[in-house]
């Protein structure tokens, strides 16, 4: 069924007809996510634009049956997931799908719901804006087998995220002011050419992810080299959409969390009602974009690693003031001084998009002194993870975010790195260079050098072309503790990464490698282990990051979290951890025991409680993996009314390592690469974090358990219980 209007009307007017169609059948959706090369048919579709009578085939035929593109990984969300799709002529679409095949029983009745409706708001918020240039072309909305789908343009070109690294950049790794000030002006366009329209919209949770730069009509290099950018505003299911005609209703105005790095204190809590009047200002955005101008001139968000630890994120923006942001030059003060007038905590206190992009404009448009990009760092400025923020603390964040001096660049990464294709597009301009070349130095000392050391040499320089980087399993412990040394010196993430590209550890596009393995012995047997983590857990003397995170692939061996049955103390207080660090580490070869290196972990160290403060941090050298290391934080509205501390408690227990990201673990779906086996049968592995809940009601400190399906969830047990040993460790 196709529906077509004879003229374009404003989508308020047609709430009824949308109800209609998201409600469709909801307690039936289908249950399973589509799959590469299926043939798609829309059941009914409602395009987003009037379609004459004698057209009416011919756009069924366009939009109504789709082929799911194998060429590119699904973009999967909490509650959708984005398919490159083509339609009969070949031509491109993005679809948009309802997520439904995560939620089970009465978590379904209640969940399943809000989704539809939530799904239905981000529709109508892009109706409004689809015809404007810096957002998607939408074409409409429909029922695929039962399930509500968006119809929409697909993006060629890359996330805010992805093009970072392809900037250009000073000889310290940082990106220069003016493709700041250039991303800044570009945004701010799109934000500007929105307010012409006689609804008001405000997107609510611009991020780097949510930030597109097209690339189909100009390279991503020469738009850099213009400092004009295409930008697309994706994701938009945060925007609201306020109406000037008061004969137009809104049917709901969903709210969700905001990015918490990037979104403004009003944006972070929904159990304060004088907040609800401010979630429609413009302000939200100006907040949001200057917190990504911020992080891309300082190398860190306005308030550091704080935020990925804080119990409540709105606290932390309301209490303490964003870290300020120093110039690299004089020349630069204006530019800082004018991201920084966005971060205000009131709305009525901070810089208007128009008067930002002026005083942005205004910056670009003036002489560059020579110097101007090329200061150091300064030495004393504070590290860009920054510390858990402190109550009513201010803080002073230098414009690198790291420490350097000239005096370390003859041991600083090289500049030899290769690009990073972007999602969605196949002609990736070279990556900035971000060190400085020490090629001339190094072949100078390996004429030296003879044969038999070539190799050992090789791995110190990354070879500089003179070998292949070698299999994870050929490196030795000693040769992956230096790579882990030189990665966890790099000055950016994007560094980090090019590093272990240069070794061969991560793929092209940046991406772990799954079938990498390295074969080590416990107690004489034979184990595996692989890479889960980059630069991704604090050291415990607060030095830095350790370079690499390593994880056993198989169950080691199965006993109880605690010999006996206690009601109080968490990891911290069970038996497992002492028996790891000592029963097992003592099993392990002595040249990986002497490498692996103590790290900083969070966990919650009281076992049946809903207070956020439980979690604590210990040190660790072997450990077990927390629930939010595998499966990322977890919405508070996934939990019954009554349970949302527990979000509070597991999320506060670190965060998802790259691997399990990137292999898409989902906090409330089972997930492949979480089976494990012990000799040959998938079994039960424990996590390190208890359950809060099921410890209070049951008077005994329950664990967490990963199920034999990859479930990371549903199979907390009692401390006494039997299950997998599945350690990780840094070097």
């Amino acid at each position: 069924m196709l529906r077509n209007r004879s003229t374009v009307a404003s989508p308020y007017n047609r709430c009824e007809t949308l109800h209609v169609i998201f409600s469709v059948r909801q307690h039936i959706m289908a249950p399973h996510p589509l799959q590469p090369h299926q043939l798609i048919e829309f059941s009914s579709f409602d395009t987003a634009f009037a379609v004459a009578p004698d057209e009416e085939e011919a756009t069924r035929r366009r939009y109504m049956t789709l082929l799911v593109d194998s060429q590119y990984a699904p973009r999967k969300g909490a509650s959708s997931t984005v398919y490159r799709v083509n339609n009969t002529e070949c031509s491109p679409f993005a679809l948009k799908v309802l997520k439904a095949d995560d939620l089970e029983g009465e978590e379904r009745e209640r969940l399943l719901p809000v989704r539809v409706r939530k799904f239905a708001e981000e529709y109508r918020a892009q109706t409004v804006v689809s015809h404007l240039s810096g957002f998607p072309k939408l074409y409409g909305y429909g029922v695929i087998e039962d399930v509500p789908a968006i119809l929409m343009e697909w993006v060629e070109g890359f996330t805010l995220n992805e093009a970072t690294p392809q900037f250009p950049a000073d000889i310290y790794g940082r990106i220069k002011g003016r493709t700041v000030a250039g991303i800044g002006m570009s945004v701010l366009n799109v934000l500007i050419s929105a307010k012409a329209l006689d609804e008001r919209f405000v997107h609510r949770d611009l991020s780097p992810r949510n930030i597109m730069l097209r690339t189909s009509q100009v390279p991503l290099e020469e738009q850099t080299a213009s400092n004009a950018f295409d930008i697309c505003l994706v994701d938009l299911g945060s925007a609201t959409i306020v109406t000037g005609d008061t004969s137009l209703t809104l049917v709901e105005n969903i709210w969700r969390n905001g990015t918490p790095d990037y979104a403004p204190p009003e944006m972070l809590a929904r159990d304060v009602p004088a907040l609800a009047a401010l979630r429609s200002s413009a302000s939200i955005d100006t907040y949001a974009l200057c917190s990504i101008l911020y992080e891309l001139y300082a190398q860190t968000t306005p308030y550091g690693r704080g935020m990925l630890l804080a119990a409540s994120p709105y606290r932390v923006k309301v209490d303490n003031d964003p870290m300020p942001l120093v110039p690299r030059s004089p020349r630069d003060e204006e530019l800082c001084a004018a991201i920084m007038a966005g971060l205000a905590r009131e709305q009525d206190q901070r810089i208007s998009a128009e008067d930002l992009l002026s005083r942005l404009s205004a910056w670009a448009g003036a002489p560059a002194s020579e110097d101007s990009e090329h200061h150091a760092p300064a030495a004393n400025a504070p590290a860009a993870s920054g510390n858990p923020l402190e109550a009513g603390s201010h803080l002073t964040m230098n414009g690198a975010g790291i420490e350097a001096s000239l005096g370390q660049q003859d041991t600083a990464p090289v500049d030899d790195r290769l690009a990073s294709d972007g999602a969605g597009t196949s002609d990736a301009p070279a990556a900035s260079t971000r060190g400085i070349s020490r090629r001339s130095f190094v072949i100078g000392a390996l004429s030296g050098i003879g044969i038999t050391a070539l190799s050992g040499a090789a791995v110190i320089t990354r070879g500089f072309g003179l070998l292949e980087p070698k299999s994870l399993d050929t490196y030795t412990w000693a040769e992956l503790s230096d790579i882990s040394k030189q990665i966890a010196q790099a000055e950016t993430p994007s560094d980090a990464i090019e590093v272990a590209r240069s070794y061969g550890l991560v793929d092209q596009d940046g991406r772990l490698i799954s079938t990498q393995r390295k074969s080590v012995e416990c107690d004489g047997m034979p184990h595996e282990v692989q890479i889960v983590g980059i630069n991704h857990d604090e050291l415990a003397d607060g030095s830095g990051y350790a370079g690499l995170t390593f994880m056993f692939c198989e169950i080691l061996s199965t006993r109880p979290m605690n010999d006996t049955a206690y009601d109080d103390g968490g990891w911290e207080a069970s038996d497992m951890r002492a028996y790891l660090n000592t029963g097992v580490m003592d099993k392990l070869p002595a040249e990986l025991r002497e490498r692996i290196v103590p790290v900083r972990k969070y966990t919650n160290n009281v076992g049946g409680t809903e207070d956020p403060s439980c979690v604590t941090a210990t040190e660790e050298s072997l450990w077990l993996f927390s629930y939010c290391e595998l499966a990322g934080e977890r919405a508070r509205l996934s939990f019954n009314e009554g349970y949302r501390f527990l979000a509070d408690i597991l999320n506060s227990e670190g965060s998802q390592y790259e691997y399990f990201e990137q292999q898409n673990v989902m906090p409330q779906s089972n997930a492949d690469c979480l089976i494990r086996q012990l000799e040959d049968e998938a079994d039960y592995w424990w996590l390190r974090s208890a359950s809060p809940d099921v410890s209070l009601a049951d008077g005994i400190v329950t664990f967490n358990r990963v199920g034999p399906n990859g479930d990371p969830f549903h199979f907390a047990a009692a401390c006494t219980d039997t299950a997998g040993i599945l350690p990780g460790f840094c070097i």
